[in-house]
């Protein structure tokens, strides 16, 4: 009578995550993810093309970035629908609010400016809400978005040194290679090239932009960037390379906001560093950061001009900014529900000291595009999608997830303190919702591999406990 030995069952611990993954996934979800991130890289790319690439139907301006959100967006709202019916979807907080985020932008813009106010808000809220979901339901296999991270970073090393031309020719070089191949001009730019205008030039130099719409975008961007790659990617060469390329490109835009922001970064990631077995150090950060924005704002009179002196930016800077707040904010107030529209059209020539009705303020703008509470579903839009708890010592997640969780959480806490001071649009306003869903993406995993884990283990038991184990072949 011949025996069959029991094959041994493998004992799967948190350490073995990725072969649990890699095992448990079939040959069409492996494609189906591969395709996923070609079309995240492709998107990326887009983002960063220049603005005089687009094409227009009638009066309203298309971009390659725009029609792949509208197609992608289709595309992440079927991975969505599937995944619900069976039964895999987690759900994140960030997922409804941005749904309604993106609902009352339209609402309140139609409700200013009628139609006009549709349109307008309807690209925006795609723009932002649309590129949440892709990040969101795009993204899922074992260090995808890892994958995504480090190909935006190496694209950003591009952009940067296509910026750096802009100073080093002493013109927009972009901005003119692509006039002079498409014939397309922004009104703008030739008003403030014309008469060398600080949007454009500072110090007597003119400030590098490449192909982003403004300075402030490029060194936004940087910062972000570079702050994803030094804390994602810390103990390679790679990391630390894309942080002074960035700070670089931050430099040369002269864009004193986003320096604040470069600094603020590196502060909060050498407090990380400082700090590795301190599991309640954010809380603390945010608990002192508290007390000094509700001492600011109670004792002093002008507090986003003390802001923006604490930072080391200079006083005029601090002076305008505040000369901003003074004079937009009560129109805010006039209107707190809706806003008062897209338009650029309201009352900034009641102060003498400001020259255009350009808002530095994104969380201002927003409230005055679409009432304080627009302003604030964006808000919490980005901060929800870590409302799932801290990752970043999830066990299921691989290293670098748990860094880019964490990078990810520096990155929003900086563009949040900046939109303060600093205004959001274009490229930007489209990263915040990709780094939001890239986020709750993060945190979904977290669960559903933990869950799936579970179920092995539950097997592997569930064998080591059956009466079948060790009989001979022919009694099974």
């Amino acid at each position: 009578m011949s025996y069959r030995a029991s094959q041994p069952v493998s004992i799967l611990t948190p350490s073995s995550h990725a072969l649990l993954q890699h095992d448990t996934a079939n040959m069409s979800t492996t494609r189906s993810s591969s395709g996923d991130e070609f079309f995240l890289k492709i998107f990326m790319i887009a983002l960063f093309l220049p603005e005089g690439l687009s094409f227009f139907i009638g009066d309203f301006r298309l971009s390659v970035e725009r029609v792949l959100v509208f197609v992608l967006s289709i595309i992440a709202i079927s991975r969505m629908t599937r995944r619900l019916k069976s039964n895999q979807l987690v759900s994140i907080p960030s997922d409804t609010i941005a749904l309604i985020a993106g609902i009352w932008m339209m609402l309140a813009a139609t409700l200013t400016d009628g139609f006009a106010g549709l349109k307008g808000s309807g690209i925006e809220a795609l723009e932002f809400v649309g590129t949440y979901y892709i990040f969101r339901y795009m993204l899922g296999s074992l260090d995808s978005s890892v994958r995504i991270a480090r190909f935006s970073c190496k694209l950003v090393v591009i952009v940067t040194a296509i910026a750096l031309l802009d100073p080093l020719n002493d013109k927009l070089f972009t901005y003119e290679l692509i006039k002079s191949i498409t014939g397309y001009v922004k009104p703008s730019y030739e008003a403030a090239l014309a008469v060398h205008a600080e949007a454009l030039y500072r110090d007597g130099a003119i400030r590098a932009m490449g192909p982003l719409e403004h300075s402030i975008l490029l060194g936004a961007v940087c910062v972000w960037f570079g702050t994803l790659a030094l804390k994602t990617f810390p103990r390679e060469l790679f990391g630390w390379s894309i942080a002074v390329v960035a700070l670089i490109g931050t430099l040369f835009s002269q864009a004193r906001g986003p320096l604040l922001g470069y600094i603020i970064a590196f502060a909060l990631l050498a407090y990380n560093l400082a700090t590795p077995g301190f599991t309640a150090r954010w809380k603390l950060a945010g608990l002192i950061a508290g007390v000094v924005l509700v001492t600011i704002f109670t004792f002093s009179g002008s507090p986003f001009a003390t802001l923006v002196r604490l930072g080391g930016i200079s006083a005029e800077s601090g002076w305008y900014r505040q000369a901003i707040w003074d004079t937009a904010l009560p129109v805010v107030l006039q209107s707190p529900l809706f806003g008062i529209g897209l338009s650029d059209n309201w009352n900034w020539q009641v102060h003498g000291g400001l020259v255009s009705a350009s808002v530095d303020a994104f969380w201002l703008k927003a409230a005055m595009m679409y009432g304080i509470p627009g302003s604030t579903l964006i808000l919490l839009t980005v901060v929800s999608a870590f409302w799932k708890g801290s990752v970043a010592r999830s066990p299921v997640l691989s290293r670098e997830e748990q860094r880019l969780s964490e990078a990810l959480g520096i990155v929003i806490t900086t563009a949040i303190f900046l939109g303060f001071i600093v205004h959001y649009w274009g490229t930007c306003w489209i990263l915040l919702g990709a780094f939001a869903g890239m986020r709750a993406n993060l945190a979904e995993a977290a669960i559903l591999r933990k869950v799936k884990l579970h179920k092995t283990e539950e097997m592997r038991d569930n064998l080591a406990r059956s009466p079948l184990r060790g009989r001979p072949s022919f009694a099974r």
